[in-house]
Formats: C-alpha cells, structure tokens, sequence
C-alpha cells in the first residue's frame, strides 16, 4: 500500500527504563525475547502457512475456471480470492526479514491498482509482471479489478480471452510470493528465525526493533490506506472513492475488520484460536506506563475495542459507510488516530525503541 506519511522519531531511554507519574523509575528487566517467540510461532508462521494454503487455492480455482469456463467456477475462483486476500490481511504487518519480505506489500497489496496498465497486457505476448514499472497492476487489488469489473459474462469472457494471461501470471506472482514468504520462516532460512525470536537488543534493525516498526506502522495503514484516503481526511474532507481497498470485489470493509482484528491479536500476543500469549500488553503492564495518569495498556485495549465496536456498525463498502455513516466513520478515524498516538509515540518511548521508517501522512 502506498502511504503518505511525515516522518516521526520517539526519543527512548537509553537505559529502557519507565519513570511514573510519581516520579519513582521502574527498572526494565522484561525478557523481550518472549513476545518475539510468541509472534513468530503462534502468529507470524501460522498465518504466513494460511495466506501459503489460500494463494495454493486460487490458483487451483483458476486453473478448473481455465478448463471449463462456466459461471459457477467463476464464482468459486472470485470466493477464493476474497479468501486469500483478507488473509494477507493478518501477515502484512511482517515487513522485514528477505527482499521478498520487504517488499511483499508492496507486490501483493498497492492499489488503488492502474487499470490502463493492466488493459495494456492484453496486447502483449510476453510480460514479465515484476518489472518495476507493474507494481501498481498487480498483486490482489489487480485481480481484484479482472474478477470484478463488469458482468458476469463480460468477466468470462475477458478472462478466458485477452486477459487470461495476465491472470496466469499475477495468480503465479502471488502464489510464489506467499509461498517464499512463508517458507522463508519456517525454514528458518540464513538463520533468520533463530536469531530473530533470540535477539534481545532494541537497536535499529534488531529483532524487536523491526516487529515494532511494523506493528505500528501497519496500524497507520489501517488509519490512512484503509480509511483515511478514501474519507478525504488528506484532501480537505473530499471523499475518494476510487482509493478504496477491494474497490470493485466490495469486500473493503471485510478487509479491514480483519485487519483491525488482527493487529489487536498482535498487540495482546494471542494465538489463532484466542489463547492469550506473551505480547505487547504484557509488557506494558509490566512496566506501569502512565499517560496523562491512566494506564497506557488499559487506554490501547480500550481504544482497540472502541474501534471494534464502531467498524462493527458500518454496513456495506468502507465507501458506503464514508458515504451513508459518515459520524461513525469519522469517530472511527479519531479512535484510530489517538491509536497511532498511543502506539508510535507513547509505547515506543516506554519499551525504548526509536520509529525508524519515514511517512508523510501528517498525523
């Protein structure tokens, strides 16, 4: 997802300590290396297997469309790509480890995607889609547009005809993609697993440092990629429906009340089936931090659910409730703002780790 975001350093303790609203300072011996444990076996590698399995069965969907062309199997090939990409929902916070890791948002997941760049395939024999210049026609927001736009017959029909390649292709690029990224973990590839659940330092590019940068950065996505764009909060409240997720499957709200569901899971370190773990909650409660005297933990599981509460009342695309709710939207952008505050400035701060990555989104 492409963001606009200003770039935001938190000042942390050298010595990683938490000083009360009393003044007494609490000394930090929390052993960091659990939550990156709990992270990695019960979040990251589960889910990374799950987006694996669905990019697997979307491209088993499209080859049975690609053999028998029939409007059912177009329906069973459009359900398992809104499958798949509302599990990428819960891995794209795992910004770091390969060049394929780093890069994976990006490949799987820049929209508001270019159509004239995907119609422009049609016309040609050979395209090698991960050139440069087709990162913004890729990935699930470009096959979002191939299995959605237009009827059902004009879908079948592009599909089995000019854009049928394209299709292939993009199918292949994210079903490698998801597969890479997943076995990267588990494989424990150049090492990378065992020395991430094992690093206790909170310097830049260490372990700890690069979960925490890509936690609260994917909460900002969340804030302006899924909402705030298409609001117009960053165009003078000019709503801009065309930068909506899933614009043409409309699953954009199913999006992100995964997303948001997901990145409170990450926060509070529990497991796929809701068992309660060592996370970031943990951590905090540990260490006591105030702010302005309340509790920082209690503030962010409170504004987490009040944010659950609010998307839990909108009805149809984030677009329609932009449009026809539009109260809850915006009280539903403040909660996510004060979120961001409470993450990016003040926990950072308490757990002694620095923001590194640059945004210009002006929050």
């Amino acid at each position: 997802m492409k963001i606009k975001n200003i770039l935001i350093l938190s000042a942390a303790s050298l010595l990683w300590s938490c000083t009360t609203d009393s003044g007494n300072e609490r000394v930090d011996n929390f052993d960091i290396t659990k939550i990156l444990a709990n992270t990695t076996d019960n979040l990251i590698i589960p889910q990374f297997e799950d987006l694996k399995e669905t990019s697997f069965a979307l491209a088993s969907a499209h080859n049975d469309f690609r053999s028998s062309p029939t409007a059912q199997n177009l329906l069973i090939l459009q359900n398992k790509f809104k499958e798949s990409y509302t599990s990428w929902q819960s891995c794209s916070f795992v910004d770091y480890g390969n060049s394929t890791l780093v890069s994976l948002s990006a490949n799987l997941n820049t929209y508001p995607t270019n159509i004239e760049k995907i119609n422009s395939t049609y016309q040609l024999t050979n395209v090698n889609l991960e050139e440069a210049s087709y990162i913004s026609s890729i990935g699930f927001p470009g096959l979002d547009y191939i299995l959605f736009s237009g009827s059902e017959n004009e879908i079948i029909n592009v599909l089995s005809n000019e854009g049928e390649i394209y299709c292939a292709n993009n199918i292949d690029l994210i079903k490698t993609k998801c597969e890479a990224a997943y076995s990267y973990w588990k494989n424990n590839t150049d090492a990378f697993y065992t020395d991430f659940i094992s690093d206790k330092s909170r310097s830049e590019g260490s372990g700890f440092s690069n979960f925490l940068n890509g936690f609260v950065k994917n909460v900002e996505v969340l804030k302006n990629g899924q909402l705030g764009f298409p609001a117009g909060k960053f165009t003078l409240n000019e709503i801009q429906p065309q930068d909506s997720e899933a614009l043409y499957s409309e699953i954009s709200l199913t999006l992100y009340q995964a997303h948001l569901s997901n990145l409170k899971r990450v926060y509070k370190g529990e497991d796929l089936l809701g068992n309660d773990g060592i996370g970031l909650d943990d951590y905090l409660k540990q260490l006591g931090t105030m702010r302005k005297g309340k509790n920082l933990n209690e503030l962010i599981l409170e504004t987490f659910n009040e944010m659950e509460i609010l998307s839990n009342q909108l009805n149809g695309t984030t677009n329609d409730a932009i449009s026809n709710q539009t109260s809850i939207t915006d009280d539903l952008y403040k909660k996510t703002k004060e979120l961001v505050a409470y993450l990016k400035v003040d926990m950072t701060y308490a757990l002694g780790v620095l923001i590194t990555y640059a945004d210009n989104d002006g929050d």
